[in-house]
């Protein structure tokens, strides 16, 4: 409960009262084209970190790259961020690639890429 409580502040406190830390795990992956199996996203290691410091955020989507063999992730400022008090949700858009993010009070996030792709999963908290 108490941790319930914790999340619930953490995404509702307003963007200048606050630094925080996700990093997003996606379990579940779909796009135009394909449905991702269990096997491909173990493989793809794919997440997203979501880092709110003061006035501004970042979102990091990251992958396996098999020419690097380790996890790369690109690195966005986000435009506008936003809490949904009726979803209990804060959103995160990154607007020039119309990639955006959404965690929810559970945690639980959804990711949007922008291009017909997206991704669902759970959060923690890296950093209160």
């Amino acid at each position: 409960m108490l941790r319930v409580s914790l999340i619930v502040v953490l995404l509702g406190i307003p963007v200048l009262a606050q630094a925080v830390e996700y990093r997003c795990n996606v379990e579940k992956k779909f796009d135009f084209a394909n449905v991702y199996s269990q096997t491909q996203i173990a493989k793809g290691q794919f997440s997203v970190l979501v880092e709110e410091k003061g006035v501004s955020a970042f979102l990091s989507r990251c992958s396996f790259t098999s020419s690097a063999q380790k996890v790369t992730c690109d690195r966005y400022e986000v435009d506008k961020t936003v809490f949904d008090e009726n979803v209990k949700a804060k959103k995160y858009y990154v607007l020039r690639s119309h990639f955006d993010v959404q965690v929810f009070s559970d945690l639980s996030f959804i990711e949007n890429n922008g291009r017909g792709g997206i991704a669902f999963g759970k959060c923690s908290v890296v950093a209160p």
